[in-house]
């Protein structure tokens, strides 16, 4: 008798385990699919964590199969394969191309963040990676007086120096043709428009820093600037490069709107999610984080977008340069008309 009930009670506890671990699922599932919906910035902020609901949902269904609820597996399974829809067409390998191709144009873009003093990092990599075009986000003045220091190799530049957050700079080792600031509805919060030539075809380049949507008016601004540059992009005739930090991730509705508007393509396509914010710093409020959790939270916010008649040879994350955000480096195809 004695035994009947530790059996019984053995079933019981699995059973309970099985429902809640399959809660959990469909409840993670159903943040996923809300979250997607335009909405307030609240709703929004949980779009981007799209990695991290997968793996959440990995663990619980791992833990839902020793359970061995055959029903509860299937609806767990399900549940689990919406969230992996939205990631699973990032991996997927597109057309191979050369990575020495004579028309390659590296393209490096690094959130250099106001707070950051390690310009000795920051420029090393630009000289190990050796961009053709370099976007600098978040430099006050000392930064440009660093930064200057590269234009042995990156002659040409645009630079708009902020002793907050806004400042914003482009290297170039192509000339840069109509360079300018433009602010696409806000007063104070500029971008870098202009064109290269490239192997006799004019392409544009868009370097940008939407505001990071952690309240209402900021969220408000971040998609009205998105939506500004949008239109901007339409108007032109060229094919377009479209990089910097946007303060967003492919999950959100209103990145999804932008591009569907704009009609450029990330260029991370088929190459992985390549995760760029946050990464652990020397100053807070990034000192305060531990490594792993930083790690656990990392989501794809910095970006380069080209017009569908541009090809991406590769893109990754680069090495640690004392910000907050890992630089995000590109190397792209302009195939001749």
């Amino acid at each position: 008798m004695r035994i009947f009930d530790k059996n019984l009670e053995n079933n019981f506890l699995i059973r309970l385990a099985s429902y809640a671990l399959l809660l959990g699922i469909i409840l993670i599932t159903l943040l996923s699919i809300i979250s997607s919906f335009r909405g307030n910035f609240l709703l929004e902020l949980f779009s981007h964590f799209k990695i991290q609901y997968f793996v959440l949902n990995l663990l619980l269904f791992g833990l839902l199969v020793l359970t061995r609820n055959k029903k509860f597996i299937i609806i767990g399974l399900f549940a689990f394969s919406i969230v992996l829809a939205e990631l699973a067409p990032w991996y997927i390998p597109q057309t191979n191309i050369g990575i020495n191709h004579s028309a390659k144009l590296r393209v490096l873009s690094s959130n250099i963040n106001i707070e950051n003093q390690s310009y000795s990092q920051v420029l090393s990599l630009v000289r190990q990676e050796k961009p053709d075009i370099a976007v600098f986000m978040e430099i006050h003045q000392e930064w440009v007086k660093q930064l200057d220091s590269l234009k042995d190799i990156l002659p040409y530049s645009i630079v708009k120096a902020n002793p907050y957050n806004l400042g914003i700079a482009v290297y170039s080792k192509r000339r840069l043709e109509d360079a300018s600031l433009a602010f696409f509805g806000t007063s104070q919060n500029p971008s870098i428009v202009g064109s290269l030539d490239i192997n006799g075809q004019i392409v544009s380049l868009i370097a940008a820093h939407p505001p990071p949507p952690i309240k209402s008016a900021l969220f408000k601004a971040r998609n009205q600037q998105l939506n500004e540059i949008g239109k901007y992009i339409k108007s032109l005739q060229t094919r377009v490069i479209m990089v910097g930090d946007f303060n967003i991730t492919m999950w959100s509705p209103y990145y999804k709107q932008f591009i569907s508007n704009s009609g450029l393509k990330n260029a991370r396509k088929g190459f992985g999610i390549v995760p760029t914010w946050p990464s652990k710093t020397n100053y807070p409020p990034y000192s305060k984080i531990p490594s792993l959790l930083t790690g656990l939270l990392s989501i794809p916010i910095d970006h380069c977008l080209v017009s569908p008649g541009i090809k991406v040879a590769k893109i990754r994350a680069g090495s640690y340069v004392g910000s907050d955000h890992r630089p995000l480096i590109t190397d792209l195809v302009i195939p001749e008309k």
